[in-house]
């Protein structure tokens, strides 16, 4: 028997944790992506065949890749909890259905803003302790069994959003937005373990793509520097924010613009596009 859409919440759980408490981690999803990977060599040898039955050995751990692409709704605003600065090297238990992933680290996260469309996120995660040896199970009772309080008129939207200071980039007329955070990790392995037991944070760097009809100034070979933050404000239709787990976002003063364009078609206005870098970490 398939299983369907409706089978498959997605929940991600609180920072270190190891189960999920579904009333607070439920992420209104709109897709979830799994990949499982053995990585693996082939056994050869010099004047030996390879062996049907014995091709392969282990050549590094065991991992899961999950990606989650989700709207935004301020009732769920506790299980974006792996957005947080404060938690940017921790795990979280993520469970899909009912089948849970363990000590998800999370690789990078992305904002997409437009103005009459919902907000978007996608996060993808690397899993190192992975499910194995089951099927893909539903969840029977989703949200603990209780009705999930999930309103399409509470999401938040392109439209009831806002930016602070966008002219530090570009013109004063906006009409897209992306962030994007990236994390570079190190996986930890122990003599006599199969898999890496934890993950440690190398890096952490941030970008901002705001699409407009103008530019601030061109910049010279080293880019332009900012001197206000330019920030996102996530709310929706009721002024509601997401202040919890993902406040306001944006860059800091003495990011960067690295780079500019702009075209131009007959009929149409001047569309530009300018992206901002700052270093985390």
């Amino acid at each position: 028997m398939s299983l369907l859409y409706s089978d498959l919440p997605v929940y991600v759980g609180a920072a270190n944790a190891s189960s999920v408490t579904e009333s607070s981690a439920y992420v209104p999803a709109l897709s979830a992506n799994v990949n499982f990977n053995a990585q693996l060599q082939g056994k050869r040898f010099l004047g030996q065949d390879v062996t049907s039955t014995d091709q392969f050995k282990t050549a590094g751990a065991r991992e899961a890749t999950i990606s989650i692409k989700s709207v935004l709704d301020p009732f769920a605003d506790s299980a974006f909890a792996f957005a947080k600065s404060s938690n940017q090297d921790a795990f979280f238990p993520i469970r899909i259905g009912n089948n849970t992933y363990q000590k998800c680290y999370l690789n990078s996260f992305s904002l997409s803003v437009d103005n009459f469309a919902p907000v978007t996120m996608s996060a993808n995660f690397v899993s190192l302790a992975p499910p194995t040896g089951g099927n893909i199970s539903g969840d029977a009772t989703p949200y603990g069994g209780s009705a999930i309080p999930f309103d399409s008129d509470d999401i938040v939207y392109g439209y009831t959003c806002s930016i602070s200071n966008p002219t530090q980039a570009v013109g004063n007329v906006q009409y897209t937005v992306n962030y994007a955070k990236n994390f570079s990790r190190t996986a930890v392995y122990n003599l006599g373990a199969a898999n890496a037991s934890s993950m440690l944070l190398d890096s952490v760097e941030s970008e901002m793509t705001i699409e407009s009809t103008g530019l601030s100034s061109l910049i010279d070979f080293s880019g332009g520097a900012i001197s206000s933050s330019v920030v996102l404000s996530l709310k929706n239709i009721d002024g509601t924010a997401l202040s919890t787990n993902l406040p306001n976002v944006g860059m800091l003063n003495g990011s960067r613009v690295v780079t500019q364009s702009y075209n131009i078609e007959g009929s149409d206005t001047v569309n530009t596009r300018a992206a901002i870098k700052q270093i985390d970490l």
